[in-house]
């Protein structure tokens, strides 16, 4: 064998085994959904007892190793939810994350867009938290506990123990 060939197959099997070697660098991310849950409402002007809700909200965790930060480390989410009882589409939501106890995740959310938040002129008709029941569930078929105040949509507050939730936890943690 020519040595060419030698060092091609040497250089070859070295990038394979650093490649392999390599640990992954990914972020912690939490992710809640669900469609269809019922928000059982309290002191609603619209007299509404409950509406049918649902949620989309994808937060940054732990930041990666050997990560500047920046989105990661503010623990910033983004997502939207819908309260079709009070108003007939989906909003854009905004907030963060804190793990407390380890393995249960609490999202603090409000309506409105990173754009308005940084601008100042966010102005949210809702605000809810979401928090899992269970530590470091995955899939579907989980609990997430939810609790809105809404500011504007006929006032009051709204809360729910939903049963079947997609809660999806990823990267380190």
């Amino acid at each position: 064998m020519s040595v060419i060939k030698k060092t091609v197959l040497v250089a070859a099997a070295m990038l394979i085994v650093a490649m392999t070697a390599t640990p992954a660098n990914n972020a912690e991310q939490i992710i809640f959904s669900d469609t269809g849950a019922i928000l059982t409402l309290t002191g609603n002007q619209s007299g509404l007892a409950a509406t049918p809700f649902g949620f989309w909200i994808w937060c940054a965790g732990q930041a990666a190793p050997g990560s500047n930060g920046g989105y990661q480390n503010a623990n910033a989410c983004q997502g939207s939810m819908y309260f079709y009882a009070l108003q007939t589409k989906a909003s854009h939501v905004v907030g963060d994350v804190s793990e407390n106890p380890p393995g249960i995740y609490t999202m603090h959310v409000v309506e409105g867009t990173a754009a308005q938040l940084f601008s100042g002129t966010l102005n949210p008709s809702f605000s809810c938290t979401l928090a899992n029941a269970v530590p470091n569930p995955t899939g579907p078929a989980n609990t997430v506990k939810v609790g809105c105040m809404f500011i504007r949509l006929g006032g009051g507050t709204g809360n729910a123990t939903d049963t079947g939730a997609v809660v999806n936890i990823t990267g380190p943690n």
